[in-house]
């Protein structure tokens, strides 16, 4: 759908972004993830034609992008800035209606689902930061957007504004196809949200693809809890012998990492013991470690 071909971005003597190529797929969440500074919103500039890059091209469904197809995708994309300037004196609504009449679109009544009518006819002044926030992403999502970009929209949020965030982004993307782009910094956000995950170092995309494949791609270990009352040695020579690796004890668990490759011989060769402990789980690797693996 949109493509990134060796994306260069240079600001004076500064190289911003180096050389990034991966393609958006339709339908898809992709999680932009990396440091502060690591090339994230130059990148959703580049994209969103905000900035032109120093080298490289952006395609749309296979096509360069020239100054009409750029006016006609960007009428195909949504945008929620980090930081957005509301006209403090109006209200939701009308700010809304100026968002509105500025994209040549609409206000309909499912925009009272994201905030309430009462806070809509409310100045904006009055808003809190969590309020803030849904009213920019209502106007990101005014003329149904195919594609939305998504800069760092949680930040500063609360852990209960951001569950709700997430929630109006859920319930749309189920109600319609839409493509989305978020950056972020915090990993554990996007962990279990994105489809793909494309990794930000100095400029420099690092990996991208699903948390599975980038984890099998680096060769992560699995992590083995088995609950247990004593030590046993005969759990750990069978890890051992498994090729587990880092066994410790700890709060009544034997833990131990376990090659992804390994998994089901080591459930199989536990179960024969399964008399020894009380229960067993594997998690697979996070986020975090993964962008901690990638050098």
């Amino acid at each position: 759908m949109l493509a990134l071909e060796g994306i260069t971005k240079y600001y004076k003597e500064i190289k911003a972004v180096d050389g990034v190529s991966f393609t958006v797929r339709q339908g898809e969440f992709l999680g932009l993830v990396g440091p502060n500074g690591s090339g994230k919103s130059t990148l959703m500039r580049i994209m969103l034609g905000i900035a032109k890059p120093t080298a490289g091209q952006v395609l749309f469904n296979g096509q360069p992008l020239d100054e009409a197809t750029w006016r006609e995708l960007r009428r195909r994309i949504g945008y929620m800035p980090e930081r957005v300037s509301f006209y403090e004196n109006l209200t939701g609504m009308e700010t809304l209606r100026l968002f509105a009449k500025v994209k040549k679109s609409k206000v309909d009544k499912t925009v009272e689902r994201m905030l309430p009518r009462d806070v809509l006819e409310r100045k904006v002044g009055s808003y809190s930061k969590g309020m803030r926030q849904r009213l920019n992403l209502i106007q990101a999502l005014l003329a149904e957007p195919e594609i939305l970009i998504l800069d760092e929209p949680t930040s500063g949020l609360d852990p209960m504004a951001i569950a709700e965030f997430y929630r109006i982004l859920d319930e749309i993307r189920q109600e319609r196809l839409l493509t989305v782009i978020l950056s972020s910094h915090i990993l554990a956000e996007v962990e279990g949200r994105a489809d793909r995950v494309a990794i930000m170092k100095d400029g420099n995309l690092k990996a991208i693809g699903s948390l599975r494949s980038l984890y099998r791609q680096l060769e992560l270990p699995l992590k083995v809890f088995i609950t247990l009352k004593n030590k046993d040695p005969l759990l750990e020579q069978l890890l051992n012998l498994e090729g587990a690796t880092g066994l410790t004890y700890r709060n009544g668990y034997l833990i131990a990492d376990v090659p992804s490759g390994n998994k089901l011989k080591v459930l199989s060769s536990l179960m024969e013991q399964k008399e020894r402990f009380e229960d067993i789980s594997i998690t697979e690797p996070s986020l975090e470690e993964v962008f901690f693996g990638i050098n």
